[in-house]
């Protein structure tokens, strides 16, 4: 039984990393935090004003660590002040979770809102310029889309977190938790869920939306630079309009990459233990479940290498030859 609940936590991380990534997405396409901003960057200086928010904040690995790990340290913080009163009461200790968690979220949630607010008025007053003017419609009503979303990813993460770091507890097995702290764990799960959206997000970001009007395949010469789509199905074109298109397609392709990674390395590392003796009191061969989760995972990137590849052919048999091919 505590395996089959071990197996249960996984998948509720896997879940969960899912949410996350999707939310990051949008949230980066609400601010024009993916690699296609700096096309939107460059936009004015080519004559083209637009009504898109206007906040790369050090790439969204770097701004999604720092929200995320703000959380985790507060969320920790209230842990440890408030789990020793509830073991006092004789009251469970996940009551201290359900309060921390979020709190620690909307804090890393209202930072990073701040930092786009500087972040959009900082880059288009640099354009003045070239007479882009700052919209405060557009500066006002995207600021609580990119706070609400940045929770959504937050919130997620925290959690992750946080059942990593008292797995033995919650599934009953020893020796199953993640020694790193909560905000370490935070850390490194902002940086991966931020490398992850703005890799895989920005594909369906780029093409979907804010460049309809190239070949397909043919990438961004020089000559089209700054060249975004600025005008919409209604009107003239904002960044919240990019990510409800991507809400259809973008979010959840990049929340289902991020959640394959977390449910396939989960999965590995939980059947190798199973192969090393896991048992309530632990691993009874700690050497084999390591050898069999690196086997694992070895086959799992040969197999994806494979489908990728079989993939791409067929993309291009299909939908080529690419131009300059």
């Amino acid at each position: 039984m505590p395996v089959i609940s071990l197996f249960a936590w996984m998948l509720v991380i896997a879940f969960l990393a899912f949410i996350a990534c999707m939310f990051e997405d949008l949230e980066s396409d609400i601010g024009s935090q993916s690699n296609p901003n700096s096309q939107i960057q460059l936009a004015p200086e080519m004559g083209y004003i637009h009504r898109y928010f206007n906040k790369a904040i050090s790439g969204e690995g770097l701004s999604y660590a720092l929200s995320c790990t703000i959380a985790g340290a507060i969320a920790m913080l209230m842990l440890l002040k408030l789990e020793p009163m509830l073991v006092a009461k004789g009251m469970s200790l996940g009551y201290a979770a359900v309060l921390a968690i979020p709190v620690g979220a909307a804090v890393g949630s209202l930072v990073h809102m701040v930092r786009a607010s500087t972040c959009y008025v900082g880059r288009e007053a640099a354009h003045k310029r070239f007479e882009q003017p700052i919209y405060l419609d557009v500066f006002y009503g995207h600021l609580l889309p990119i706070a609400t979303h940045n929770f959504m990813a937050v919130i997620c993460i925290t959690a992750i977190a946080y059942i990593q770091s008292n797995l033995g507890l919650l599934s009953g097995v020893a020796g199953a938790s993640n020694p790193f702290p909560l905000p370490l764990l935070c850390l490194i799960w902002g940086l991966t869920v931020g490398a992850i959206g703005s890799s895989t997000g920005d594909i369906h970001y780029g093409t979907e939306r804010a460049f309809q009007d190239k070949p397909f395949g043919e990438g961004r010469r020089v000559v089209y630079h700054g060249q975004i789509c600025r005008y919409g199905d209604c009107g003239i074109r904002t960044s919240k309009d990019v990510a409800a298109f991507c809400a259809k397609y973008g979010g959840p392709a990049t929340g289902l990459t991020f959640g394959l990674i977390v449910l396939f390395e989960n999965w590995r590392t939980v059947i190798g233990m199973l192969l090393g003796g896991l048992s309530v009191e632990g691993l009874a061969n700690p050497a084999v479940a390591a050898a069999g989760g690196i086997g694992i995972g070895i086959v799992i990137a040969a197999v994806l290498t494979i489908l990728n590849r079989m993939l791409e052919k067929w993309t291009r048999d299909k939908y080529g030859p690419f131009v300059g091919e």
